[in-house]
């Protein structure tokens, strides 16, 4: 297994990143890159060489292209795959070695004094399978957002990603919390229910937690509340919707599980800043 070191500060700096999609039957195509390219599969397969090591990297599973080798797509799909993919820099030392740390206290170099930070080496897996993958799905879209261009949206953006470089090094640990554990299953029950009517009674009574327990966890793993999070999650497949069909602004509603169609606009302005036909507007534009 190969763990990617860097030598902190300074950390990594988030450059671009996005979403692509491959219909079965495709590969991904050859090429070197000067910086590293992080790829997530969200569903389906990739199939990549790196320096002649072949990868499989499948639901939930993300892995990390070095700067300067080759890689290509060895093998079709053989389903539809969507993946995320993020290109980032190391302006410090980094390197590529076969084993980890036990934990995080291993990787201090120096302790912080009154006038110079602490040095630590800062490892992530090179590829590897995440234990809670809705969690880093939500950093990643919390980074690749694409309505939130606000004047410190690119400062943003980097905070997002060093949260979610920070998260892979927890998984690389291996040490998930209870909070954590719990904060899953939640997000689980809500995605698969979002649709519906869901009060907190059902969740707490799905996932066999107090109601202000999963609370807890939930604010303090995401920052949010389960409400919350079902209205982020319901406006985030309303703007799918959105891009994708021309179904009107009342049935997106109802479909993502919110009835009133007011409501749902109101919501949808408050935390996107344009209105659902605005936003409809601008996807169209950028298509243009």
């Amino acid at each position: 297994m190969s763990f990617l070191t860097f030598h902190v500060p300074p950390f990594p700096t988030f450059i671009k990143g996005g979403q692509f999609s491959f219909k079965a039957g495709n590969r991904h195509f050859k090429r070197t890159f000067s910086v590293f390219d992080m790829l997530y599969v969200k569903k389906g397969e990739l199939h990549m060489t790196e320096n002649g090591v072949p990868y499989s990297v499948r639901d939930g599973e993300y892995l990390v292209l070095i700067p300067g080798r080759e890689h290509y797509g060895h093998r079709e799909s053989t389903v539809n795959t969507e993946v995320y993919w993020l290109h980032f820099k190391a302006e410090g030392e980094f390197g590529v070695h076969h084993e980890g740390h036990d934990n995080w206290l291993d990787a201090q170099k120096k302790e912080a004094d009154f006038e110079q930070p602490a040095e630590y080496q800062f490892r992530i897996r090179q590829k590897a399978r995440l234990e809670h993958p809705l969690a880093a799905e939500k950093l990643l879209e919390n980074l690749l957002s694409i309505t939130s261009q606000s004047a410190d949206f690119p400062l943003r953006q980097q905070l997002y990603f060093q949260e979610l470089m920070v998260h892979l090094q927890k998984e690389a640990l291996n040490i998930p919390t209870a909070a954590e554990q719990v904060t899953n299953e939640a997000i689980q029950y809500l995605q698969a229910h979002y649709h519906e009517e869901i009060r907190m009674e059902d969740l707490s009574r799905n996932i066999l937690f107090h109601q202000d327990y999963i609370t807890r966890c939930m604010q303090k793993t995401l920052g949010l509340t389960p409400s919350q999070y079902l209205n982020q999650y319901r406006l985030s497949q309303a703007k799918r919707l959105l891009a994708t069909t021309d179904d009107k602004i009342a049935s997106i509603a109802a479909e993502t599980g919110i009835m009133d169609a007011t409501y749902f606009s109101k919501l949808f302005r408050k935390t996107e800043g344009m209105t659902p036909n605005e936003y409809r507007k601008v996807i169209n534009r950028l298509r243009d």
